[in-house]
């Protein structure tokens, strides 16, 4: 099991629930994408599961969950069409790969890994069928059963009720883990009657501990651009020449230099990213921008090399305070842009255009 920085109090409690027979039939554990509620409700299933419900690590259930290839361990998560059955199933080796490397897996880091389009992530009414169907099948460890559900607010409209009647009316021996980054968007009546545990945010200082194998500038400047998405975090660091920071780095160098071609070439490969992923990136790079201005007007270097990334203390002694704002500013429209459905490269191109004014104070 993965380590836990900031929620094993949390998991002790469920623990307790266990031993004490009162662990509610349907669990929704609440976390920020890319922080522990998918390491919480693995660590919940497998206890759930051991032949001992102590985790023990040693006997063949806690084996076989630790690799995810339990028989009685069911996943069911969003998904992109396109594949055979139009089911999870379609996609659980991908998944199985994906949590193996990354057990703080965030809906961007999933995406990129089964779909290089702009497909939309969905749980369709399929799906829900499907858990039906296998929730139906006798155990076979003639034990207990446990569904994870990683990101119910993903389920298409009519698709909940087919949810709500399976939280409704429990199944002998059967547990149901809800794992959300967005519980407002559930229905209300799922909601209710689950019995609701929210982890903690990883901090900055659980980004040291877990990099603490990389160079501490690393380490630091990943936390500051990523907390307290972890699962994010170790993406980028598995490919540092890739990263999103790297990326938005030759953006940012493109934009002030101001040469159309540059630009062009940077903003065709940025429309090679998914929409959500796009998103993303600019919304973490204004966070980094930010917090970089903010470090050089304290006077506190931050330092990037070890990333490949932008040299923050080169941008912002070369751009004043209101040119600084404006970045900001044209980082926001953009985002805006892009929720509006506008299409990518020309969103992008006129967010470059507006950059190289900001940038030359103009």
């Amino acid at each position: 099991m993965s380590q836990l920085y900031n929620n094993q109090p949390l998991l002790d409690q469920l623990a307790t629930a266990i031993d004490r027979e009162k662990l509610h039939h349907a669990n929704l554990i609440s976390s920020g994408p890319g922080e522990e509620g998918l390491v919480v409700g693995l660590a919940l299933a497998t206890r759930i599961l051991c032949d001992t419900q102590k985790h023990c690590g040693t006997c063949k259930s806690c084996k076989q969950a630790s690799t995810l290839q339990h028989p009685d361990l069911h996943f069911s998560f969003p998904f992109v069409s396109g594949r055979a059955s139009g089911t999870a199933d379609d996609f659980l080796p991908d998944f199985r790969i994906a949590l193996g490397k990354n057990k703080h897996l965030d809906p961007d880091g999933w995406q990129q890994n089964i779909t290089s389009k702009n497909q939309q992530l969905q749980i369709p009414v399929k799906e829900i069928q499907n858990i039906h169907k296998k929730l139906s099948l006798t155990a076979a460890s003639g034990k207990n059963r446990v569904l994870l559900l990683w990101l119910p607010e993903q389920i298409k409209t009519q698709a909940s009720n087919k949810l709500l009647k399976l939280v409704e009316e429990p199944l002998p021996k059967t547990y149901i883990i809800l794992v959300t980054h967005q519980k407002a968007r559930l229905l209300p009546t799922i909601v209710s009657r689950c019995a609701p545990w929210r982890c903690k945010p990883i901090e900055e200082r659980h980004f040291l501990t877990h990099f603490k194998d990389q160079p501490e500038t690393t380490a630091k400047l990943l936390a500051m651009v990523f907390a307290p998405n972890l699962g994010a975090a170790i993406s980028a660091s598995e490919d540092l020449e890739s990263t999103q920071i790297d990326v938005f780095s030759r953006w940012m160098r493109a934009c002030f230099k101001g040469g159309p071609t540059e630009i062009s070439d940077v903003v065709s490969s940025l429309s090679g990213l998914t929409k959500e992923t796009l998103k993303t990136l600019i919304f973490r790079s204004q966070h980094f921008l930010e917090r970089g201005f903010y470090h050089s007007v304290q006077n506190a270097p931050v330092q990037a090399s070890d990333l490949g990334a932008i040299n923050v203390q080169k941008l912002s002694s070369a751009v004043r305070p209101a040119g600084a704002m404006a970045i900001s500013k044209v980082l926001s429209a953009c985002l805006y842009d892009l929720e509006r459905n506008i299409h990518v490269k020309t969103a992008l191109t006129f967010a470059s255009f507006k950059l190289h004014k900001a940038f030359r104070g103009n």
